[in-house]
């Protein structure tokens, strides 16, 4: 193997294999995608994003208060945008009061349906997003992952059997599905659904799939929530899409569903930008967007060599993504979480195995705090 095809193949282990991430070295930094679509950046209110930092954060202390995790630390060590000169826009102790009221008289008819990203398949007998870090079997796993969260009083509450080596476009068709038949099950009247990372853009084009059907977007279906979500694209996923692609059909490994090709390519900046401008979101749910960004000595071990390339791009980035691709057209902003792209969301910090634990940031991110606190504000502030 020359050199030039060593240093190729080493990011791109990185890429398709996350557990051997500790084993590449750093590399210099993709170069700017060029869309051939215009792409702004705005302030956030310019751009029709409405901020809900300041008062999700209250709603998002109450759940730490109360479920602290296994590393109790103070609300700042968690979110950015949280400072104490900011402090006046938070929610009343009236108003939270109101919101966990009004949440408690809808949880009985409301169904929460995760939609987990790229290479989920792979590590979902222990890492389904928001679950409780357990190993199980993986059906078993999409649900009894989320019974700590039985007090809620949800109608439901499971992770979409999505496959984590598929395009957008092949699981579109599975989230689709899903909440068809979440919407017919009796007693459901709301349908929220909290997508992570790539879970996004497969979110986004199931969403598409039933507004075009005849019978249309169930009614049901009320809100999207973006957890550090694939929305403009990766641009990482530009740099190695041709190189990852050439041979990622003829690897399996960890249990991984197969390849179809194009899990990459759907995550592009190219494509994402492409189908956001074609396909505007449906008017009629509302959008909530969660995105993560964090220091370089809080990154992971295995994302470390992603983040050191975006920085030199944005210091506001998960080690995958920029936080500023990762907000939903007309969303609101709830929180700008200070952790890497698997922090976010995935337990793996929790895993029997010690080198899947050494992989990850070990800082045990509050993630059932904030998944309360997502479920409560959009139950909870819905119309």
């Amino acid at each position: 193997m020359n050199t030039l095809r060593a240093l190729w193949l080493r990011p791109l282990c990185c890429l398709f294999l996350p557990l051997l991430l500790s084993a590449c070295a750093s590399w210099v930094a993709p170069p700017p995608v060029m869309s051939p679509l215009p792409i702004v950046n705005l302030p956030i209110a310019a751009a029709g994003i409405s901020d809900e930092r300041q008062r999700f954060g209250a709603l998002f202390q109450q759940e730490l208060q109360a479920h602290p995790g296994a590393k109790p630390q103070p609300l700042q060590a968690w979110l950015y945008g949280l400072e104490p000169a900011q402090a006046a826009p938070v929610l009343s102790v009236e108003a939270l009061q109101a919101l966990n009221q009004r949440f408690e008289s809808l949880a009985g008819g409301t169904s929460v349906l995760l939609i987990p990203g790229l290479f989920s398949d792979c590590f979902d007998d222990q890492s389904v997003p928001f679950g409780d870090g357990l190993v199980r079997e993986r059906s078993l796993s999409r649900t009894e992952a989320y019974r700590q969260y039985a007090d809620l009083g949800l109608a439901s509450i499971r992770a979409v059997a999505v496959l984590g080596r598929e395009s957008s476009a092949a699981n579109a068709k599975r989230v689709a599905e899903a909440i068809r038949q979440e919407a017919e099950r009796p007693g459901v009247q709301r349908i929220v659904l909290l997508a992570y990372s790539k879970g996004v853009p497969d979110s986004l084009r199931a969403l598409h799939l039933l507004q075009s059907e005849a019978q249309g977007l169930p009614p049901a279906v009320s809100d999207l929530i973006s957890v550090a979500g694939v929305v403009m694209g990766t641009r990482l996923a530009d740099h190695f899409e041709e190189l990852f692609e050439s041979f990622s059909t003829r690897i399996e490994a960890f249990g991984c569903s197969a390849s179809d090709g194009q899990e990459v390519s759907s995550v592009t900046q190219r494509e994402s930008v492409a189908w956001l401008v074609a396909h505007p979101p449906p008017r009629q749910l509302r959008y909530h967007s969660v995105v993560g960004f964090v220091p370089s000595a809080e990154v992971g071990i295995s994302l470390r060599p992603f983040h050191s390339a975006l920085n030199t791009i944005d210091p506001r980035n998960d080690g995958q993504l920029l936080s500023r691709d990762a907000i939903l057209p007309g969303s609101s902003l709830l929180a700008e979480a200070r952790a890497d792209h698997w922090d976010i969301a995935l337990p793996r910090e929790r895993h029997p195995s010690a080198w899947m634990r050494a992989s990850t940031s070990e800082r045990g991110y509050p993630r059932e705090a904030m998944f309360r606190a997502l479920i409560k504000w959009t139950v909870g502030t819905s119309p």
